[in-house]
């Protein structure tokens, strides 16, 4: 009888840690989506809208360049970094190489990317 009693509390008490790590797991992940949600809010009020803003650091970080003038503009980084189109909708980013070439659009405004990969882009046309 006492065996028994000892193996219904091992049990139980494995039954609670796994309840506690399920309930820890989707806190983790409710906080990390709010943390995502927080991060592109904040990227959005700081780029303009009508505005492509290219920024020098992942997530939206550092300085950005705000591309307002359908002309190309030269891209000082070749590193990753991030950009938003937060332009009117439908409104095209071109991405162009060092011969001027558009090499890749975006999808269209609203968009944006927290991790670009700048090394390849010599210039950016908003429109």
């Amino acid at each position: 009888m006492t065996e028994n009693r000892g193996r219904n509390r091992r049990t139980w008490m494995r039954g609670m840690v796994a309840v506690a790590t399920g309930i820890s797991a989707v806190l983790t992940m409710a906080s990390t989506a709010d943390a995502a949600t927080n991060s592109a809010a904040t990227a959005t009020a700081s780029c303009p809208y009508k505005y492509f803003c290219a920024y020098p650091g992942g997530n939206f970080t550092g300085t950005p360049i705000l591309m307002y003038n359908c002309t190309e503009y030269d891209m000082p980084w070749s590193s990753l970094g991030s950009w938003i189109n937060n332009q009117t909708p439908g409104t095209r980013a071109q991405f162009r190489s060092s011969d001027h070439v558009t090499r890749w659009s975006d999808s269209g405004a609203y968009d944006s990317d927290a991790s670009a990969d700048w090394s390849w882009v010599w210039y950016v046309k908003p429109c």
